[in-house]
């Protein structure tokens, strides 16, 4: 097995962050809208999404690490601070497909909380669909020592 570099992300990640939402990304409300709706805003789900976290993460590369596979990006966390709160998240993050299973998600969380708890945050949140699909990332939180808040429904409704 290849060894795995963490580290900050640099500008150059960016389009290589955005590859493995496109093709790891499990769904998500947008994706829920499209499936009722259609197609919201002009723009596909999926379209929309790479857009949001584009914007995430270009919004917070001083805040954003990634896991680096044989010069490749295998997974990468945004991670974010409220100094007045003293509440950190763990904010988009992903792993490429191609490198599940290694345990990749977990440290780069637990490495995310080591940063939030530098910063001095007492608080750390992060959220996740509850689906099939997104029971790897809960369990990723789970192994981490987050406890599960709330659950939550969202509705939607033509007009």
């Amino acid at each position: 097995m290849s060894e795995v570099l963490y580290r900050a992300a640099a500008e150059e990640d960016v389009e290589e962050i955005l590859q493995v939402v496109r093709v790891g990304w499990p769904t998500g409300g947008p994706k829920a809208m499209e499936q009722r709706h259609g197609i919201i805003g002009g723009k596909p789900w999926l379209d929309q999404q790479v857009a949001a976290v584009e914007s995430s993460v270009r919004g917070n590369l001083d805040t954003t690490l990634v896991a680096e596979v044989e010069g490749r990006v295998a997974g990468w966390a945004v991670y974010t601070t409220n100094e007045d709160t003293l509440v950190g998240a763990v904010a988009y993050n992903a792993v490429h497909p191609d490198f599940r299973g290694r345990g990749i998600g977990t440290e780069i969380v637990r490495r995310a909380l080591d940063k939030l708890r530098e910063a001095g945050m007492r608080i750390a949140i992060a959220g996740t669909g509850m689906g099939d699909e997104h029971a790897p990332a809960r369990a990723v939180y789970e192994k981490v020592g987050f406890l599960p808040l709330r659950e939550s429904v969202s509705y939607s409704m033509d007009l």
